[in-house]
């Protein structure tokens, strides 16, 4: 069986219909407001994750992919892209060692 890690990173390869969001400061309060917009699902199908993978873009800067992993189905369920030209350091913190960070 494949890690989270493994899946997330399968899924980012067919992950076309991303929604984009603008260049922004990536901060704990907008990936959790989003998370929270979202909290019944995510409370009620136990096969969904809320995950951030990092992406580095061709400038320099980092892009976040925010979304609901289904670990069953090995996909975004929804998903959007955030440009971030800078983001805050918990954010950073939990991408140090890893492209993928699950979210409580």
């Amino acid at each position: 069986m494949l890690s989270l890690l493994g899946m997330v990173l399968l899924a980012l390869g067919g992950i076309g219909a991303v929604a984009v969001v603008h260049v922004v400061c990536v901060t704990i309060e907008l990936l959790a407001d989003w998370f929270r917009s979202r909290s019944e699902r995510l409370h009620t199908d136990p096969d969904l994750r809320a995950v951030t993978v990092s992406e580095s873009i061709r400038d320099g800067n980092v892009s976040y992919i925010q979304g609901l992993f289904d670990t069953s189905r090995e996909q975004f369920v929804e998903s959007r892209r955030i440009e971030g030209k800078q983001a805050e350091q918990r954010v950073r913190s939990a991408h140090t060692h890893h492209r993928v960070a699950v979210w409580g």
